[in-house]
């Protein structure tokens, strides 16, 4: 009978044997252990109920002469990768249960306005890479009287409304610094045609042939007072350019 200590000699001996003997692709785990660094997404938190919210509020409480017809719109992607929002599975952790921030097929983050979250605070969280982020741009939408139609006069409105809404917020001395609203932008659905009448007078000045929606840019100024244009489809979105760039980035808390 072998001794205990010589058996565990022989086994020690053929075991660095057979690692030198195998071929360069093979690992050995006896001689070797492989450390892997995980790079998965994970959910994290992103940031507070708060933070957020205080920008829907600050709008809720515009005057309602300058807000009227028009909401705030926050729209998101996953960067630096440009994935949808819903992938992100951004969603409020209350005490409740988890509360989706986003719908599939849409950039638009959806944020439940209440007191009691607000109380709450509860934390908003994300599934994210260690590299990722979420860039949140801030728009205005305008929902006109006429699925499909709007006048020029309605246009010039909107645009006033919104310099009403950042001089608001900036107040009358800064208002001074920030250019003025101009642009209307118009989605189109697929397959429509953006026409302007004049004098009863139709011309065509968009076609999307497309079969997505596609956006065009409407500057009102450069059309006559009494315009109207009209769409072969409802409107998929109209928006209003904000004269300053305004984003938001959501990062890892943790």
């Amino acid at each position: 009978m072998k001794h205990p200590l010589t058996t565990t000699l022989s086994l020690h001996v053929a075991l660095n044997v057979l690692c030198v003997s195998l071929p360069v692709f093979y690992t050995c785990a006896y001689a070797q252990t492989e450390t892997l660094d995980v790079h998965a997404p994970r959910q994290v938190q992103v940031q507070l109920y708060q933070k957020v919210g205080r920008f829907y509020r600050r709008f809720a409480q515009l005057p309602e002469q300058d807000r009227a017809g028009l909401s705030l719109n926050v729209m998101g992607r996953v960067q630096p990768s440009n994935k949808p929002l819903p992938d992100a599975n951004l969603h409020l952790q209350t005490q409740a249960g988890s509360l989706p921030l986003s719908q599939p097929g849409s950039d638009a983050l959806r944020f439940p306005l209440s007191d009691a979250l607000w109380q709450e605070n509860p934390p908003i969280m994300a599934t994210l890479a260690p590299n990722e982020h979420i860039h949140f741009t801030f728009q205005i939408a305008v929902k006109p009287a006429q699925a499909n139609s709007f006048s020029n006069a309605q246009a010039k409105t909107w645009l006033k409304q919104l310099d009403f809404c950042v001089k608001d917020v900036v107040g009358t001395v800064f208002s001074w610094l920030v250019p003025h609203a101009k642009i209307v932008t118009v989605t189109l659905a697929a397959h429509s045609t953006l026409t302007v009448t004049n004098n009863d007078q139709p011309q065509t000045i968009f076609e999307n042939t497309q079969n997505t929606p596609q956006t065009y840019a409407l500057e009102p100024k450069k059309f006559a007072p009494e315009a109207t244009f009209t769409s072969t489809q409802p409107f998929t979105h109209i928006m209003l350019t904000m004269p300053v760039n305004l984003h938001a980035d959501l990062k890892r808390k943790s």
